[in-house]
Formats: C-alpha cells, sequence, structure tokens
C-alpha cells in the first residue's frame, strides 16, 4: 500500500495561517496545480479528504464484481451440484426430517459415515484461487504457474468412513474392483474391519439386506436423500480437508500419493471427528429450514 502523501497537511497548515497559493507553493515547493486543488477542496469541504462521487451507474454491462459492491450484494463462487426440482426437494426434506428425529437419542454420535473417492497424482488447483506471486512471467513459470496435465493421470479410490471418535483405516480400492458401498451403519457392533470386503455391483443389494439385518439402525439407500453430498460428513468436511492437505502438488508415483494420503488421515483426531459429526444434525435442520432446497448457513 503506498503511503499517505504529507503535502495535504502541510499546504492546509498553510491556508490556515493565512498564506496565499502563490506563498504555499514556493515555501513546499510543490506544483501549484496540488496546492490550489488542495485549498479548495478544504475550503468547500473542511478536510483533505476526497469529495464523494457518484460514479459510474449500473448498467448491464457492468462486471459481476462491481455490481455486488454497489447494489451491497454479495458474489458466490459458481458450484456443481446435482440438479433438484420440487419433487426432488419434497423427498430431501421428508427424509432430512426422519433421519433428524433419529439424532435424537444421540445414535449418530455412534453412527459410522462411509465415502468413496478419487484421488490423481496431479494437483488440484484453480488458477483464480491459487495465484503465483513472481517478479515476472518466466519466474512464475519456474514456480509451477504451468501445470502439467495429462489426459488420464494416474489415480487410486480411497474408502473410508468415520464416527465421532474413531475412524476406519485409510482403504484403497484396487483397480477394477466395482461396487464398494456408500453406506452408514451403528457402530454398536464391531464393524470397523466391514469396509475392507470387496462387492461386486450386482450384490449391493444383497449386501444392504444383510448389513440392515445384523445393524439396526443401518440407514439404507431408500432412507438417505438423494443428491445430499452436503449431508454426508465425509463429503462436507472429510475429503475436503484430505484435498487440501494432499492434493496441491504432483506426486511420482501412485506410492507417493497413498503416503501422503495415509499421513494426513492419521494426523485426523477426535476433536476434529466430534466437531465434523455434530455438524449433521444442524445440517439436517438446515435442510428442512430451506425446504428441501441448497443451504449455505447452519447453526
Amino acid at each position: 500500500m503506498v503511503a499517505p502523501s504529507m503535502y495535504p497537511t502541510a499546504i492546509i497548515d498553510c491556508v490556515k495561517s493565512g498564506m496565499t497559493n502563490s506563498e504555499i507553493v514556493k515555501k513546499l515547493k510543490v506544483s501549484r496545480v496540488l496546492v490550489f486543488r488542495t485549498a479548495q477542496r478544504y475550503r468547500r469541504l473542511g478536510t483533505s479528504d476526497d469529495m464523494q462521487r457518484s460514479g459510474r451507474p449500473v448498467t448491464v454491462t457492468t462486471p459481476e464484481a462491481v455490481k455486488a459492491d454497489k447494489l451491497k450484494m454479495i458474489p458466490y463462487r459458481m458450484q456443481k451440484g446435482a440438479f433438484l426440482n420440487q419433487k426432488n426437494k419434497t423427498f430431501r426434506m421428508k427424509k432430512a426430517r426422519k433421519l433428524l428425529a433419529g439424532t435424537q437419542d444421540g445414535s449418530h454420535l455412534t453412527t459410522l459415515f462411509t465415502d468413496e473417492k478419487i484421488f490423481t497424482v496431479e494437483p488440484n488447483k484453480n488458477g483464480q484461487n491459487h495465484p503465483i506471486i513472481a517478479t515476472d512471467y518466466q519466474s512464475a513459470c519456474e514456480k509451477e504457474k504451468i501445470l502439467n496435465k495429462t489426459s488420464h493421470p494416474a489415480s487410486v479410490m480411497v474408502f473410508s468412513g468415520i464416527t465421532a471418535d474413531d475412524k476406519t483405516p485409510l482403504i484403497f480400492v484396487d483397480s477394477g474392483v466395482k461396487g464398494v458401498a456408500l453406506s452408514q451403519f451403528s457402530l454398536r457392533k464391531p464393524t470397523m474391519d466391514l469396509p475392507a470386503r470387496r462387492r461386486p455391483r450386482s450384490s449391493c443389494q444383497r449386501d444392504s439386506r444383510v448389513v440392515s439385518r445384523q445393524f439396526s439402525e443401518f440407514i439404507s439407500a431408500a432412507d438417505w436423500p438423494a443428491s445430499s453430498p452436503d449431508l454426508n460428513p465425509m463429503d462436507y468436511a472429510v475429503w475436503i480437508y484430505l484435498t487440501e492437505k494432499v492434493s496441491s502438488k504432483n506426486y511420482p508415483s501412485i506410492k507417493a500419493l497413498k503416503t501422503a494420503l495415509i499421513k494426513k488421515w492419521d494426523e485426523i483426531d477426535d476433536d476434529y471427528l466430534r466437531a465434523v459429526i455434530d455438524a449433521y444434525p444442524k445440517r439436517l435442520k438446515a435442510v428442512i429450514k430451506a425446504k428441501g432446497g441448497r443451504f449455505e448457513n447452519y447453526s
């Protein structure tokens, strides 16, 4: 930030003492224009601050950022998400109410929330959100201004789950294995080894029935709101955390990527897990308040 000039204050002091503009120019050795404008502003406004301007009127061609500032609006980043029509919203609100009722006894604190995600050896960066600070273009390039991208980077699918005070091992799904279930079920019986089972897609419904018989609080796909990653703690918190910690640079191999993922996964502590799970009922309430639609804040 440029430091404010000392001349306006000195010019005003001279005006207060009764000096003319010509005398001020000679004494301070500054331009006549600066003295004239500063003295005129002070005599009209009683201050050296700039006069308020109306500015260019907002039109349809005004950039969105300028419109937001002038009209006291808030700019939001565009995000990808499943389309929610009125029917989807109605079902989403109905199921959120049922799930919220199930949290009254604190059972969500012992529920294992699971999910799967693909990580690649290439960084997941947005050019707008990750600027490179450098003195010139060549230096910026040396600081990885240009991200080398391939059409099909090496990747690995990760499967895991969390509760309010524990988490499963980080499971790397072998290439070609399909149908790893996204399920939520109670930890009141020993289940930490259950996600390690590899299930073909054709048997997912059969396995869901088996799990529902073994775990009374199993949340079936029919009971879980569709298009609702904003309700799964793995989606709204854990994967975001791992992506920020791991997907910020290139990795020479899948082995190196797995090592980094395991390291950051092991660093997740119980305090973080409890905070993430505590947000689950609040998010259900936010969905209900939004009548099944998207929500920004929750409390």
